[in-house]
């Protein structure tokens, strides 16, 4: 099957379309079809010395399974026009009709900290709505230091008159093949598991700094083991000696031969000061080498938390996660609104959070929310192994698909789900 890639630019002075142009060749390398598209730079018209190039539709988005949104730099954030081209998506999101597309992104400024990597990150907020996938620069590819290191995508400097560099061609280049690559291997596979081949392997990784990020991560586990995965439920060590209120033992410590083990990985701790708390935070980095990637490289990742009220942390912080990931080449995966459990315990796309504020355990609706993220990360670890799911273990809870969902066959946990792991009762 054909994979679709769509290169959606908008260019004033040219750079953003060269590298676009690139980006196409490099995704063709990879065996896509691609439709190279313009935003228009004016509501309603665009410049007279507008390229050839159609200009983009919400349909085109439609049609692509990964995209390449280029955009320059302006006060830190997209352009104008490119954020009117995001905002006209609106009809299709709320069908529940962009999840799952893998996304990246490229921009320039005039300065050299003009304000790249923030366009970049608030870019991939939109993709976080609409449910998809985000893939920053590999690196380990040969162009990135050349280009400054930007792992959230391709960032350049801008001046009038300037002509691309050879490393920011390449490096665009590179960045269209990796889109298409991880966009390929993230196709829906529909035969039946080969002999031999075993059960998608997810791992959950958390700092129990409370009872009730332990019993999140206890309930996504649960998750991931209904769509027939194997599971290893890992905590981060902490000096500090907790008793939980369950007597349940804490799980196994965690070490980095368990991200090498896994095919997706999800993490979960309190919110601290807006970010994930220390041990984490410490964990994760020990992950990436000096230089190159490392074992979360190309791996889907996702994340949960607690945190003392509703605003305090519970976007920030797994935002904040999701750029150490990217770091790490992980490809970030969240919830989005794939699910109505989703906003029903908060409407929260970066992934599930539980305010203590509301009692020191999860919600009926945090859990439900987290649980819906475990199957989710079995699923999309499934699909970018490039195997079929396992069939479901006999005696496991199936998953329901109810037509005229949120998201057309999304996985719609009902109010109490068999088999769910309860306070007093640790995963290994």
């Amino acid at each position: 099957m054909t994979t679709h890639v769509a290169i959606v630019y908008h260019s004033r002075s040219g750079t953003m379309r060269r590298l676009a142009r690139h980006a196409a060749t490099g995704a063709r390398a990879g065996g896509a079809t691609v439709r190279l598209l313009r935003v228009a730079d004016q509501a309603g018209g665009a410049r007279s010395d507008a390229p050839a190039e159609s200009p983009a539709t919400p349909e085109d988005l439609l049609w692509a399974d990964g995209l390449v949104l280029a955009t320059p730099t302006y006060f830190g954030n997209v352009s104008a026009a490119f954020k009117r081209f995001l905002d006209s998506t609106d009809k299709v999101w709320t069908e529940g009709r962009l999840t799952d597309r893998v996304v990246t992104g490229m921009t320039s400024a005039t300065s050299l900290h003009g304000g790249q990597e923030a366009t970049l990150l608030a870019l991939y907020q939109t993709a976080y709505h609409w449910g998809s996938w985000v893939v920053g620069a590999d690196p380990a590819d040969s162009a990135f230091p050349g280009t400054g290191g930007n792992p959230y995508g391709l960032s350049v400097s801008y001046r009038r008159g300037r002509v691309t560099e050879p490393v920011e061609s390449q490096a665009a280049w590179a960045l269209g093949r990796r889109l298409a690559d991880i966009t390929a291997r993230s196709r829906p596979r529909t035969e039946p598991v080969p002999p031999g081949v075993g059960r998608t392997k997810v791992a959950v990784i958390h700092h129990a700094g409370d009872e009730a990020t332990r019993l999140l991560a206890q309930e996504c586990a649960a998750g991931a083991r209904e769509c027939g995965a194997e599971v290893r439920l890992r905590r981060v060590a902490d000096p500090v000696v907790r008793t939980w209120r369950s007597g349940a033992p804490p799980a196994v410590p965690v070490s980095a031969a368990d991200i090498d083990w896994a095919d997706a990985v999800v993490f979960g701790a309190q919110a601290r000061l807006g970010t994930m708390a220390a041990p984490l935070v410490s964990f994760v980095q020990s992950l990436l080498p000096p230089s190159g990637a490392g074992p979360l490289a190309g791996k889907p990742v996702s994340g949960f938390t607690s945190v003392p009220y509703p605003h305090a942390g519970s976007e920030t912080a797994l935002l904040s996660l999701h750029q150490m990931l990217l770091h790490c080449g992980a490809v970030a995966v969240p919830p989005g609104y794939t699910d109505p459990a989703v906003r029903a315990a908060g409407g929260n796309p970066y992934g599930t959070s539980h305010a203590l504020s509301a009692g020191p355990d999860p919600t009926r609706q945090a859990m439900a929310a987290v649980r819906h993220q475990g199957r989710r990360m079995a699923l999309v670890g499934d699909r970018l192994r490039g195997r079929a799911v396992a069939a479901l273990p006999a005696g496991s809870a199936p998953t329901r698909i109810v037509p005229g969902s949120i998201v057309p066959g999304s996985i719609v946990p009902g109010s109490i789900v068999p088999g769910s792991i309860v306070p007093g009762r640790e995963a290994s």
